[in-house]
């Protein structure tokens, strides 16, 4: 896997070819399509994994401590600062992801589709537990999980532009700014 995620990132999805991957693997090409079946299954996995592996154990953690407690300010944080520094280490790999939205494969739409529903569905239940039973009124979960998530994914694509070296404010700050807009975003004035 972390040789397709490093060509994917050096080259693209159009350029990388799975001959290049098994080779950089070790492994032959017929082994390659074995295990994934198809490149686009392989890219989604290589290039969505790491962000699978983040939501999983966040979740896990989420419902260890249980819902309902009053750290939606930390929790957010804690998802933000995360997610925002896995996608800035691998940054390459998010243009790559990004640019293969452009490319005509219709298998490579559908594979990133089902992977991230999958991903999104899981965080969203639990964002759907925690507004159950803090009984306030929020947007719909799946939409607070899909737009928190462009949130930071764009911010990470665009970082260097958006926050240019001698203008840029610390991590710490922007993580702050993206939670608080996510919790004002999602919360639901009362009318």
């Amino acid at each position: 896997m972390r040789a397709a995620r490093e060509l994917f990132a050096e080259q693209g999805y159009a350029q990388a070819s799975t001959r290049q991957i098994a080779q950089r693997a070790g492994v032959t090409q017929a082994q390659v399509f074995r295990h994934f079946g198809s490149k686009p299954r392989l890219f989604v996995e290589a290039a969505y994994q790491p962000f699978h592996d983040f939501v999983a154990d966040y979740v896990h953690r989420w419902a260890e401590q249980g819902h309902g407690m009053d750290s939606s300010v930390h929790d957010t944080e804690v998802f933000v600062d995360g997610l925002y520094r896995l996608l800035l280490e691998n940054q390459r790999l998010l243009g790559a992801m990004s640019g293969s939205a452009a490319v005509d494969v219709p298998e490579l739409g559908t594979e990133t589709a089902a992977f991230l529903r999958e991903v999104f569905d899981r965080l969203q239940s639990e964002v759907a537990l925690e507004s159950g039973a803090k009984g306030g009124k929020t947007m719909d979960p799946a939409y607070a999980v899909r737009f928190a998530f462009a949130l930071v994914f764009g911010v990470s694509a665009l970082d260097q532009a958006l926050f240019p070296p001698g203008d840029r404010p610390g991590r710490a700050q922007i993580v702050g700014e993206m939670s608080g807009f996510i919790l004002r975003g999602s919360s639901i004035p009362e009318s």
